[in-house]
């Protein structure tokens, strides 16, 4: 009996989908066969709908035949009747004489120009980040990517319904969160996650709640989205980069302009083409929607409420979906190009969550987003400085009724199986490793067990030590969630000397970064190597500089420090560390210290570094602080203190450094980094402890002999050990230009840079055998670069000019290559 009413049921639904008929087509001005984007068509009894940026539409109806009713602004409205038969359909519209609004009309430039002014100008008071002081929210987020087949073999017998169900509708990843957004005009926006259930993963996938799947705003200069940013429809120079139409007004409650908005510059910046329905009173933004199509289509649709008590349009709920397109027009998505079935970077999050730079042809990716439980100028205060996205513990626990309590959108019977597929797909694939393994890359280790191997420490090279080969790396929580052990050891082929070393981090507490660090280090320094410990820098299998130093002092150094987080935004480190220092004859050095020469000797120090990232984004978890997107300027600073008399120490010192990073990226995808570095000692300072200005040309006379790899913020004609400073001050500047697009692999980068730096040296008298300069008059160098012309590789040229000039021009000049490769 059971079969036989699914057999009646599975018929039924049969019948129905052979009732339907689908008509495809293309609305095009009569005029001149351009496509018309958004057109209104209205059919049946209430079915409305508009078409795409390229003119097209798909309507599935039921009766036997139905009247499309046609309207454009500056067109006159036409009727099309619609039988069964027909599959495809191109209508053409006659342009025609509008008259929307006399205001708008009488106005000598676009009128759709006034209104786009108008609205930008009312952001003030539209914008609910600028116009409210506070706001709070929830918001129901389902993130899915889908299979476009989800037909259903019918003849197959029905037990085995459910499993082509399950197969045809296979889903690659399905998510649900829910979270609370807490806005302070003075302390910004964050969301706190409430719970997340993240299918077939038993720990959730943190790195999906970075992605812009449903941007907040579109009052923003840009509007971010997948890790991309597209210019603002409505940023404060948007008329620059975006053309304006109006194609409709609305004649709700509260009637609305349609205005059409396409890409001006599209070579030079990203844009969206769409539609904005602005409020006629408030210039606010009622509902929205943006496209692209080409490779793949991407839709987001936005839609706004009014709240009347703020007098406000308040964001309601968002939509994002993408699938295959059928044009060849390259897209910006997940921060790189996309074609069909390739994410075309390898470091984008989807192809770490999924294990794979393949996407299936046939796959859909979908992002639903809607806010409830709005509250205005909320008492509730925020903590200082929060993370963007805070996930507190057992958010990925909440029972079920907690869901059904909260969903905003149907969790459907499809819903159910494909977390059953995934669940299945993600054990059968082992995806959970993949996604481990692709982590810790980004981080420059490779898991093995409950061991992480340091990528960087398998080999190296320098003039000192020629090749150096080794091993390295740390355990990883399979061996203990409350400590690791960490160490490496190396061999250089050239001066046949092991280095090593051995250490433990326990941790003290995970959630505040609290951790306990002992290290014992037998190996080599650079002279004059000012590291600040708490920087960070992106990972990089290869750092060219290092392999042209040659000049280096051998140390055994006993260290333990106590890291702390202070906020997502500052960390910081105190170290105590005693360091034995000696010559190992790469540079012939000694010490005159009160009528002694040294060249060995110990040196006790405390240091106190830290790190300040006011402007990036961070995600909080109980385990750890994950950086979603670097922002800028950045700021780190570190001062130690060398005390003599304690653990041996054999001299007194001070040293300071500070560093400020900034960089600016354009939507045109030039980008311009300026970094300033400052650094002061004063005390009893060997040539081992003061600071050089990271210079990277080789001491050889001809320019082929120091032809080597270019660093990225060394001083390329400066030689080594030519300047040494107890006090200096570095200004580096690089502007990258738009990369030029010959091909789509082929996309070479041109790079202006200049630096300068200055600096003294108090008391050269100390250091009777060692010659250098100092830095008193100021040293320029400026010069260009070329990059990515081949597998990662391009050419630098700088050139030496300044107080320090040289007699002859090949002294003055360097050429290199470039290398860029990050992991």
């Amino acid at each position: 009996m059971q079969k036989f009413l699914l057999f009646l049921l599975f018929s039924f639904s049969f019948a129905s989908i052979m009732a339907q008929n689908e008509i495809s087509g293309r609305i095009i001005s009569a005029e001149n066969g351009e496509p018309l984007p958004y057109a209104t068509i209205n059919y049946g009894e209430e079915g409305q709908m508009m078409t795409n940026i390229d003119g097209s539409f798909e309507i599935t109806y039921e009766e036997d035949q139905i009247q499309l009713k046609i309207s454009y602004v500056g067109f006159y409205n036409k009727n099309v009747d619609i039988s069964g038969e027909m599959e495809y359909v191109v209508v053409k519209l006659q342009p025609s004489i509008t008259s929307l609004d006399a205001v708008m009309i009488s106005s000598e430039e676009n009128p759709a120009n006034a209104i786009i002014k108008k609205a930008i100008a009312a952001k003030e008071k539209n914008d609910p980040e600028r116009a409210l002081e506070a706001f709070q929210h929830k918001t129901y987020t389902k993130f899915l990517i889908d299979n476009q087949s989800d037909a259903v073999n019918l003849d197959t017998d029905t037990t085995n319904i459910e499993i082509e169900t399950i197969i045809n509708t296979a889903r690659a990843y399905l998510s649900e969160k829910i979270s609370k957004t807490d806005f302070q005009s003075k302390k910004g926006r964050t969301e706190t996650v409430l719970g997340l259930k993240t299918a077939g993963f038993k720990e959730p996938v943190y790195e999906m709640l970075s992605l812009e799947a449903n941007p907040y705003s579109l009052y923003k200069k840009d509007y971010q989205l997948f890790q991309t940013d597209y210019a603002g429809p409505l940023a404060d120079k948007a008329l620059r980069n975006y053309t304006y139409k109006i194609i409709d007004t609305t004649t709700e409650d509260r009637p609305a302009y349609v205005i059409y908005f396409a890409p001006k510059r599209e070579k030079k910046v990203a844009g969206l083409e769409g539609i904005l329905y602005l409020d006629t009173a408030s210039y606010a933004i009622q509902r929205a929607k943006a496209q692209l199509l080409g490779a793949i289509k991407l839709e987001v649709n936005h839609y706004y409420h009014y709240y009347e008590e703020a007098d406000i349009w308040f964001p309601e709920r968002q939509t994002t979906e993408i699938e295959p397109g059928t044009g060849t027009k390259d897209i910006s998505v997940f921060g790189g190009g996309i074609s069909v079935g390739t994410l075309q970077r390898s470091d984008n999050i989807i192809n770490r969550v999924l294990g794979s730079g393949k996407v299936s042809p046939d796959a859909i990716l979908s992002s639903t987003s809607s806010n409830y439980d709005v509250v205005f100028d909320s008492p509730e205060d925020l903590k200082q400085h929060p993370a963007s996205i805070e996930v507190p513990n057992g958010v990925n626990e909440q029972p079920e009724t907690f869901w059904k309590a909260n969903r905003q959108e149907p969790y459907t019977y499809r819903d159910e199986n494909a977390a059953q597929y995934v669940d299945s797909i993600i054990k059968a694939d082992n995806i959970e490793r993949r996604i481990e393994v692709k982590q810790a890359l980004g981080n420059g280790n490779y898991p093995l067990g409950f061991w992480n191997f340091d990528i960087g420490n398998f080999y190296r090279s320098n003039g000192h030590e020629g090749w150096r080969l080794g091993v390295g790396g740390r355990t990883n929580d399979r061996f203990s969630e409350h400590f690791n052990l960490h160490g490496y050891g190396a061999y250089g082929l050239r001066d046949k000397e092991f280095k090593y070393n051995i250490g433990t981090q326990i941790y003290l507490n995970k959630s505040s970064g609290t951790n306990l660090n002992i290290d014992y280090t037998d190996d080599i320094l650079e002279f004059g190597e000012f590291q600040y410990r708490k920087r960070v820098d992106l990972f990089s299998l290869f750092r060219p500089r290092f392999g042209n130093i040659a000049s280096y002092f051998n140390h055994r150094t006993l260290s333990t420090g106590l890291e702390h987080r202070f906020n997502a935004y500052t960390t910081s480190e105190l170290q105590l560390s005693n360091s034995r220092i000696s010559m190992n004859g790469s540079f012939d050095y000694t010490y005159l210290h009160n009528g002694q020469l040294y060249s060995e000797y110990d040196v006790t120090e405390i240091t106190f570094s830290i790190l300040w990232r006011p402007f990036s984004r961070f995600l909080h978890t109980p385990e750890e602080n994950v950086m979603l997107e670097r922002g800028f300027p950045r700021f780190t600073a570190q001062i130690s203190q060398a005390v003599e008399g304690i653990a041996g120490g054999d001299f007194s010192f001070t040293r300071a450094g500070f560093m400020v990073e900034h960089e600016i990226s354009q939507l045109d995808q030039s980008r311009t980094e300026f970094i300033f570095e400052a650094n002061y000692a004063f005390g009893d300072l060997p040539l081992t402890h003061v600071f050089h200005a990271s210079p990277n040309n080789v001491n050889e006379p001809r320019i082929l002999n120091r032809f080597s790899v270019a660093g990225r913020t060394a001083f390329e004609t400066m030689y080594f050990n030519e300047f040494f400073s107890d006090k200096q001050a570095m200004f580096h500047i690089r502007h990258q230009l738009r990369p030029f697009y010959i091909t789509r692999g082929f996309k070479p980068a041109l790079v202006l840079f200049s630096r300068y730096a200055i600096g003294d040296f108090k008391e050269k008298d100390k250091h009777p055998y060692a010659e250098f300069n100092t830095l008193k008059h100021g040293y320029s160098e400026a010069g260009v670069e070329l990059n990515n012309l081949l597998f990662g590789f391009g050419l630098s040229a700088a050139y030496r000019f300044g107080a320090y000039h040289l007699p002859e021009f090949r002294e003055n000049f360097s050429f290199k290559f470039t290398f860029q490769l990050p992991l």
